[in-house]
């Protein structure tokens, strides 16, 4: 019923939309039919039986007028009314119910019927149906007398004029119903088309194409059950991609989509037709096998699917590899729910990460171990943003050349009060993982603004702090705000801060990164990038975007032992920085001949050892006291 209403809801608009068209065109025949049928009648009838029709001529004028203002709908039912008045006019003055003119009443009710709501149509059938009845009624009283016209030449042009009339009105309704029949059934297939699109989008990821995680899960119930019934072996296989962050930040998102397309391409070749192939989300797809009967079987299946999935592919102009780790979680044996099991499987998969990537691994307990470890870590950072448990350590950095203070790096710490003091590299990783890093980076930039205002209250000189920024802040954060909000709260110049990127943030889709570096330029804070030479180190991005600082990898720094190799690759950094207007900045120095090599080099700056590691806030005002004034008087190295 509701499918027939909607097909006559269809056909009804489609009709209105001819209204525009067709109205115009009703309103001149209906003209020229009155004008017709005036003249040809002028000579053989008397004059108060022409004037309904001189006065249709008239009213039919002031539709048309209404019609060219774009009033359709009210010019249309005016049209109507008319001549169901002209024609009920003349019935009365002639041959009364008998006359041929009565045949126009059941013509104007279907056009009627096609263009108008039933209100007004039940008001024009209404008028029709009184009229007659008042005419039938007042001949059987004898109030009433019918005019009864000679029959003449006249006679039958009057009737042809109607004939034609009704058959060129009706003609061209059936005309616009067809049409917009035919309209209404292409714009339903079209509905049934996006309705079956849209229930193929609510089981299927739009990217890759394959089903999500509500069909896989649908589809691995089924399985489960044939698996209960039949005892069929069963398994759950995650696929991580190990590369696709640094993909997807370092060559934008365009080349990110092919990446997952082309994965999801080779996972349906190396795949069994019976296997259920979905993605779950971002860079991890799953597998729903029930053909491979045991763990041999499985784990011969996962290094075909690492070999595949590893294979390089060009794409616009690119050489693109991307590996993968795998997990794999067998029913009834891991787990007998499909949440379960896809726990376990992952859990499988991290630790294939974590023994070096490309590898699988099959569930165990000890897995679960670390996922809940892992979870709950997650857990209690959030909670530890919350106590206040972060602090910043600052490494200062020395200018090589006069051994002074140029600056200080804020560098993130989290002392938990049961594990002590966690690095960097064990909770950074989940912070970006769980979407921490944004509250993260914010207290970070906030905290650094409010100890330079410290510092300056206890007479230290004006301090430049470096402050690392995550991509996912640059990439995904409102940065530019934070930076503001941070700066404003604690009467900061925007010169004291230097947001530190790293090389994989400055490479990728280029507009949009140079709107959001502009933004942050425009506050008037300077940019770093940090360990310069182990990413994309190129000439496109320092000319694209205005840096002040570059800095070189310690690693870098420890080659200069290596010899001639080794010194011409720092030599060729900072001539690079040097050539760009840009202050080149060497980390990790540990030695006094470290120092002077990179000063020999032209290093700008350096920091390391050699002066400080990072300490708490305190500890850096009581070095800064005791031995900036000694660094600063101490000549420079020869």
């Amino acid at each position: 019923m509701k499918r027939r209403r909607a097909h006559a809801g269809l056909v009804r608009e489609a009709l209105l939309a001819q209204q525009a068209k067709r109205v115009q065109q009703l309103i001149l025949l209906l003209i020229g039919a009155l004008a017709t049928f005036t003249l040809v009648n002028v000579t053989v009838v008397e004059t108060p039986v022409l004037a309904p029709l001189v006065a249709g001529i008239g009213l039919l004028s002031v539709a048309l007028w209404l019609h060219q203002r774009g009033r359709v709908e009210a010019s249309l039912l005016m049209v109507l009314w008319v001549v169901t008045l002209v024609a009920t006019a003349m019935i009365w003055m002639r041959a009364g119910i008998r006359d041929l003119v009565v045949l126009t009443y059941p013509g104007i009710l279907v056009l009627a019927a096609l263009t108008l709501n039933l209100r007004a149509l039940l008001a024009l059938g209404a008028a029709m149906l009184v009229s007659l009845a008042a005419l039938n009624w007042g001949e059987i009283a004898g109030w009433y007398r019918p005019d009864t016209p000679e029959l003449g030449p006249w006679s039958f042009i009057n009737r042809a004029l109607v004939l034609v009339l009704i058959a060129v009105i009706g003609r061209t309704a059936a005309r616009d119903l067809q049409a917009a029949v035919a309209r209404a059934e292409a714009e339903s297939n079209r509905a049934k088309d996006s309705a079956v699109r849209l229930a193929f989008l609510v089981q299927h990821d739009a990217l890759t194409g394959l089903p999500n995680r509500l069909l896989v899960q649908d589809r691995f119930a089924q399985a489960m059950a044939r698996s209960r019934r039949d005892g069929a072996p069963l398994a759950l296989i995650v696929i991580d991609l190990d590369d696709f962050r640094r993909v997807n930040d370092s060559l934008g998102h365009g080349v990110g989509d092919a990446v997952l397309q082309r994965m999801a391409e080779r996972l349906r070749v190396l795949a069994s037709e019976t296997d259920t192939i979905g993605r779950l989300g971002a860079d991890e797809f799953v597998i729903v096998s029930s053909e491979r009967a045991d763990a041999e079987a499985l784990a011969t299946f996962a290094q075909r699917v690492l070999a595949g999935l590893a294979e390089p592919f060009d794409r616009d102009g690119l050489r693109i590899a991307c590996g993968s780790s795998v997990g794999i979680a067998q029913f009834p044996h891991d787990g007998d729910t499909f949440e379960t099991l896809l726990n376990r499987a992952e859990a499988a998969m991290a630790r294939a990460k974590a023994d070096g990537r490309n590898a699988f691994r099959f569930a165990d307990a000890e897995v679960d171990i670390d996922v809940g470890e892992h979870l709950r870590l997650v857990s209690e950072l959030r909670s530890g943003i919350e106590r206040g448990e972060l602090e910043l350590h600052y490494q200062p950095i020395v200018a090589l050349a006069s051994g002074r203070v140029a600056g200080v790096e804020a560098l993130l710490r989290w002392r938990h009060p049961e594990r002590g003091l966690v690095p960097p590299a064990a909770f950074i990783p989940l912070a970006e993982r769980s979407g921490l890093v944004h509250p993260l980076g914010a207290w970070a930039l906030n905290e650094a603004a409010a100890q330079l205002r410290r510092w300056e209250a206890r007479g230290l000189p004006p301090l430049v702090v470096s402050v690392n920024v995550s991509p996912l802040q640059l990439a995904q954060g409102e940065l530019d705000v934070v930076v503001e909000r941070a700066l404003a709260a604690h009467s900061v110049s925007p010169r004291q801060l230097l947001l530190e990127l790293t090389e994989s943030s400055l490479v990728g889709d280029a507009e949009p990164l140079r709107n959001r570096l502009a933004r942050l330029q425009a506050i008037g804070v300077g940019l770093s990038i940090d360990d310069f030479g182990t990413g994309y180190s190129n000439l496109g991005y320092l000319q694209r975007f205005d840096v002040q600082s570059l800095k070189i990898d310690q690693r870098f720094v420890r080659g200069l032992a290596d010899g001639a190799q080794g010194e011409a690759i720092v030599r060729a950094i900072v001539q690079l920085a040097a050539s760009l207007g840009i202050r080149s900045v060497a980390e990790g120095i540990e030695t006094r001949a470290e120092a002077e090599h990179l000063r020999a080099l032209g290093c700008d700056a350096g920091q390391g050892h050699w002066w400080a590691a990072a300490m708490p806030a305190a500890d850096f005002t009581r070095w800064h006291v005791e031995h900036a004034p000694a660094a600063e008087a101490q000549p420079a190295p020869n």
